[in-house]
């Protein structure tokens, strides 16, 4: 067994040696206080609609009215912090309010973390010692780290498109369809440019089933929630979006809700749009980018939003790339670690080049281009 080189063993120990300090860091957020997260909304919601009925499972004042259960400071329900997610979601935390919040909460996180092994499985690049560098790393990156301190549900979303693209790849167009209608059934704004990305590069039938799936989670939503669930649902996701709190991670941190803005997102759509439809025939590149444009253009962006990214990373590394693109990675993966410290400008610079860089793929001089992968075959172990 040979010894990894220093470049795979230096993140490697980096990674493992933050992972090792997240667990108690984890540990310590959680037990004194396992309402502090968003996975209570969930748990709130599932259990508003197990009470008294999917219709009031958006309601402000049950959700509160549960919380409080967790302790008087946990009532507060507000436009920056109440459940707007599709129904779905809630569906699949409701077996998990038969458990007390805190065992809930650290089942969850190790639903997650599987579910983020299955994609880093399916999909990262390089081969032997350097696969787990990658594991390792995405593990302890920010955006991945804050995801799973907030209960979100952003590894499972990665795990349904890495299922999507994984399906679309090898042919099995229904079984893509129907992940990527899932993946818009728990989150849909993160996912939101993926049917464009299917049906750019032919998969028409995968595309119909993911709107065959999408439209019949809407109309199973719909009945389940009745006319005044669904206006009410309405009504808070309207509420959530008027709250400036939801991006302050994207460029309107930079440009207000000014046309520049607008400007921006269009720019951006367009460059997704003509890298897919560039890269058309290499699945791989094309998802990765469709993921990099729903990010960089998207609205409602958070920090655990941004896992999304981690996953382009390992798409877009499958194939070869440019020495220019691996060091603006590297700039990314120091961008990302200073969300932790508050600032989220150097990320949402960082975002539109890299969306430009996965662009231009394949325009670079020779003596530029890195063979895909991360490992070669002399270091594997």
């Amino acid at each position: 067994m040979k010894k990894p080189p220093l470049r795979f063993a230096i993140p490697f120990v980096v990674a493992l040696i933050a992972l090792i300090f997240e667990v108690p860091r984890f540990i310590a957020l959680v037990h004194p206080d396992p309402g502090e997260n968003d996975f209570r909304l969930y748990y709130v919601a599932a259990q508003a609609g197990l009470r008294w009925g999917w219709s009031h499972m958006y309601d402000p004042d049950r959700l509160a009215l549960l919380s409080q259960a967790f302790g008087p400071h946990e009532a507060a329900i507000t436009s920056a912090y109440t459940y707007a997610n599709p129904p779905l979601l809630a569906w699949v935390v409701a077996p998990l309010t038969l458990l007390p919040l805190e065992p809930a909460f650290y089942l969850w996180t190790a639903v997650n973390i599987a579910a983020l092994v299955v994609a880093w499985r399916l999909a990262s690049p390089g081969t032997g010692f350097a696969r787990w560098v990658v594991l390792l790393g995405s593990l302890a990156i920010w955006p991945t780290v804050y995801s799973l301190e907030r209960g979100q549900p952003v590894l499972i979303l990665c795990a349904l498109a890495v299922g999507c693209w994984w399906m679309a790849s090898r042919g099995r167009e229904i079984e893509a369809g129907v992940l990527l209608g899932l993946a818009f059934g728990l989150k849909p704004q993160d996912v939101a440019l993926l049917p464009v990305v299917l049906l750019l590069c032919g998969h028409r039938r995968a595309t119909a089933w993911w709107a065959a799936t999408t439209a019949a989670l809407g109309l199973l939503f719909a009945v389940v929630l009745g006319p005044s669930g669904v206006g009410t649902y309405l009504a808070i996701v309207q509420w959530v979006q008027s709250d400036p709190q939801h991006s302050v991670d994207t460029v309107a941190v930079l440009f207000g809700n000014s046309a520049l803005t607008l400007v921006f997102d269009v720019v951006m759509l367009a460059i997704t749009v003509a890298g897919v439809w560039k890269h058309r025939k290499n699945p791989d590149l094309a998802f990765a980018i469709g993921l990099v444009g729903a990010i960089t253009a998207g609205p409602h962006v958070l920090e655990y939003d941004l896992v999304l990214l981690v996953v382009a990373a390992w798409l877009a590394l499958r194939q070869p790339t440019s020495i220019v693109e691996l060091v603006w990675l590297g700039i990314g993966v120091v961008a990302a670690q200073n969300l932790s410290l508050g600032d989220p400008v150097p990320m949402v610079v960082w975002q539109p080049f890299w969306l430009v860089l996965l662009a231009l793929r394949g325009t670079w001089p020779r003596s530029l281009v890195v063979p895909a992968g991360l490992e070669p075959a002399t270091t594997r172990l």
